[in-house]
């Protein structure tokens, strides 16, 4: 499951890892940057605190 969203400062991906039962939101341009967390606002919290 990927969901592609806008926000005000970046585009982000948000992935559900089902091996590790996590979502992750990696920036659009760099998968190499992503945040993980139980939840989507979690995954996406934790991408904004490194971007």
């Amino acid at each position: 499951m990927t969901f592609t969203n806008k926000n005000k400062f970046f585009q982000y991906t948000v992935t559900l890892d089902t091996s590790e039962n996590i979502f992750k939101a990696h920036l659009a341009k760099d998968l190499s940057v992503y945040g993980a967390g139980n939840t989507i606002e979690e995954a996406v919290y934790n991408l904004e605190k490194l971007v």
